[in-house]
């Protein structure tokens, strides 16, 4: 008889990096923020992209923001995401992070005057099974990675995950 591996279940493991996100200091979370952006920055792909499809942090997220802002002054695209009430999520092109206002979950958004980029339904798996050609990297702090979580059909992988002290090329 076969047996099915046994994973931990994704709500706890969610409930305990919030919990640890939560408890990191502010200027820990600057820091390892800071980290991940200068990796960013001096990545390989960084230097021949012309489009960034990023997100606003919320909380103690890994704070990308003033990634964005270099990209943006380095004459890159920067697209930003917005969620629509039937679950849906766009990237809209914004010139500036002025162009954001608080949207849906309390996450700052691209208002309705930034361009669209993107089509159809979905949140970050959906978006990414739509558009699978494109690179995606995740920011993450260290401690958030686990070794190992239950893969579903639907879970689309990034390419690579930046934290404050590595990259980790996943496919």
């Amino acid at each position: 008889m076969e047996t099915r591996k046994s994973f931990p279940d994704k709500k706890e493991i969610r409930k305990k990096h919030l919990a640890i996100r939560n408890a990191m200091s502010e200027p820990e979370t600057a820091e390892k923020s800071r980290a991940i952006c200068e990796k960013l920055l001096t990545s390989d792909w960084y230097a021949i992209t012309d489009w960034i499809f990023g997100y606003y942090p919320l909380g103690k997220e890994a704070d990308c923001l003033e990634f964005l802002k270099k990209a943006l002054s380095d004459g890159r695209h920067v697209a930003l995401p917005r969620t629509g009430a039937d679950c849906t999520m766009e990237f809209y092109e914004i010139t500036s992070l002025e162009q954001t206002a608080e949207g849906a979950f309390h996450v700052m958004e691209p208002t309705a005057e930034c361009r669209r980029y993107g089509y159809g339904k979905g949140f970050y798996d959906r978006y990414f099974a739509r558009y699978a050609k494109l690179n995606r990297f995740a920011l993450a702090y260290e401690n958030q990675l686990e070794p190992e979580l239950e893969v579903l059909d639907t879970d689309i992988k990034m390419h690579r995950i930046y934290t404050e002290t590595g990259e980790y090329d996943i496919i």
